[in-house]
């Protein structure tokens, strides 16, 4: 698949990447269901068929797998059940060699054999990978049981999940899970995968560069190591993080209802504050919950802090990544040309919870967002996120991004989310909105006659195979929906066909009313 990946940069360069393919079988009121995330990724269709129970479960892997890495679950919540294990000198030095070498890609095969184990182990283990997921599945839904997402049925029936990560050239790795009222199952497979190219046929020659200087430096910090404490060997960890330096991403979870979230996030975290000492807990004692979802933006919103420095990928070993100012230039870009002022924050006293205000352009005046317009309150969290949480290699989820907002900036919301794909990011959106795919489809004719030029595409524009489009489609008499790829049609775009049914509708009726009118006004002329 032609994409601009994981590391895409403004010129148009493009890098190695990820494809990932989740799929989903009876889960809420999807009975099948198999997309492959694409730098851009929209769900259409009418509402209740399952777009948010989709998204919302690629919320929870995203978040148990720390994103959807060449190299599965790297995290040390998830190794460290058995301790650190350890990796020899030895065994160092060759697994080293093998990387420094120009001229053979480095597979999961030349990592060391008890790296591998913990890696098969970690997947494979009888309900240990699903019962983290199965309680991440819970919190996100805020359900009791994950065993309740299934779908609806006159027979009993389990709810599946399946994610599969490779690249055009290879599987990669594999996971399963499948939920029933009484149990939760797991497997997953890992196939003897490239995890880092050569510099012959790789796709960024820089990346084999790097390992003289890893090498020369974690051989520096085994020799201190070994003169403090003679210890010949360092664990699985710190071999994971010098062998795969970009693993981790972080992801962003905009729910539906953004207004009412920054409109009400202090009262809700003050209340929560109240009711969380002893005598709150005896005077509450059903607390009511939130989902996951909307629990994670509010905890953003309360512990923003716009004069912090932007959070940045970890630095190691020498590695760095792009600047973050890009970043910035986006949500600039979206205040200029939607919201027509900023928005800032405003803290009554230190550590006092956080306040967002708008500021009309061309005036000093604060408003509160409860007097601003809905525009404005459901643009805010998304601006605020892509100045201090967003970064290059994210994902970011969006419902609704047209909710509230009028068709010119309907079109303007596509254009910036096409920027932050070709900056790096991972979007995933849920619409209804004709305008906004319309809009959509004419970034992907951009690229493509970019591409026919051979020449870059703008910044707002994306190639077709940068997107997919999937219709959550239901099949009536009681079945789930299933859901379906939309081709790109250089003539029809991405929209489906029912909005050409329901346009042609309006048209027919309107056009029916007013022949009727003047059949009327022709009537009573004649009769007077």
């Amino acid at each position: 698949m032609n994409s601009l990946g994981d590391d895409n940069s403004r010129d148009g360069r493009l890098s190695a990447r990820s494809e990932v393919r989740v799929a989903v079988e009876n889960l809420g009121p999807i009975e099948q269901g198999n997309i492959d995330l694409r730098p851009l990724t929209v769900f259409v269709g009418p509402s209740n068929t399952g777009k948010t129970y989709l998204a919302m479960s690629i919320y929870a892997m995203h978040r148990i797998f720390s994103g959807f890495p060449r190299f599965p679950v790297v995290s040390r919540y998830l190794y460290s059940t058995d301790g650190d294990r350890p990796v020899s000198d030895d065994e160092y030095q060759v697994i080293m060699k093998k990387l420094r070498d120009d001229q053979r890609p480095f597979r999961f095969s030349d990592m060391p054999e008890v790296v591998r184990a913990a890696a098969r182990n970690v997947l494979d283990h009888p309900g240990f990978l699903a019962a983290h997921l199965g309680n991440e599945l819970e919190r996100c839904f805020d359900v009791e049981r994950a065993g309740s997402l299934m779908r609806a049925s006159s027979k009993p029936i389990g709810a599946k999940l399946s994610l599969r990560v490779g690249d055009s050239e290879q599987k990669g790795w594999s996971f399963r899970m499948a939920v029933s009222d009484s149990d939760t199952d797991s497997s997953g497979h890992i196939d003897d995968a490239i995890l880092l190219r050569d510099k012959v046929s790789g796709l960024d020659p820089a990346y084999a560069r790097r390992f003289d200087f890893i090498s020369n430096s974690m051989l520096r910090r085994l020799r201190r190591r070994h003169d403090r404490d003679a210890t010949d060997f360092i664990d699985i960890f710190e071999f994971l993080e010098i062998s795969m330096p970009e693993t981790q991403s972080h992801v962003h979870y905009f729910p539906a209802d953004r207004s009412g979230v920054m409109h009400s996030h202090r009262v809700i975290a003050s209340s929560l504050i109240r009711r969380s000492t002893h005598g709150g807990l005896e005077r509450f004692p059903e607390l009511p919950t939130l989902p996951g979802v909307m629990a994670d933006s509010i905890e953003q919103l309360v512990l923003h802090d716009e004069s912090a420095p932007r959070r940045r990928p970890r630095r190691r070993y020498g590695l760095r990544r792009e600047p973050t100012e890009y970043m910035d230039g986006i949500a600039d870009t979206l205040e200029q040309e939607t919201l027509g002022g900023r928005i800032q924050t405003v803290r009554g006293a230190a550590g006092g919870y956080p306040e967002f205000v708008y500021c009309p352009e061309g005036t000093k005046q604060q408003i509160r967002l409860s007097r601003a317009s809905s525009m404005v309150s459901e643009l805010a969290s998304l601006v605020l996120f892509m100045r201090n949480a967003i970064g290059r290699g994210d994902t970011v989820i969006i419902e609704e991004p047209e909710a509230h907002l009028h068709p010119a900036a309907q079109t303007e919301m596509a254009r910036a989310l096409t920027r932050l794909v070709r900056a790096g990011v991972r979007v995933i959106v849920t619409t209804h909105s004709d305008w906004l795919l319309q809009e959509i489809g004419n970034t992907m004719r951009e690229g493509e006659l970019a591409e026919r030029a051979g020449e870059t595409p703008p910044a707002h524009a994306l190639r077709p195979g940068d997107v997919g489009v999937w219709l959550f489609a239901t099949a009536g008499k009681g079945g789930g929906s299933s859901v379906r790829e939309i081709p790109f049609d250089l003539v029809e775009g991405v929209e489906p066909a029912d909005y050409e049914d329901v346009a042609e509708q309006l048209y027919n009726r309107s056009a029916d009313l007013q022949n009727r009118l003047e059949e009327a006004t022709d009537r009573r002329s004649r009769r007077s």
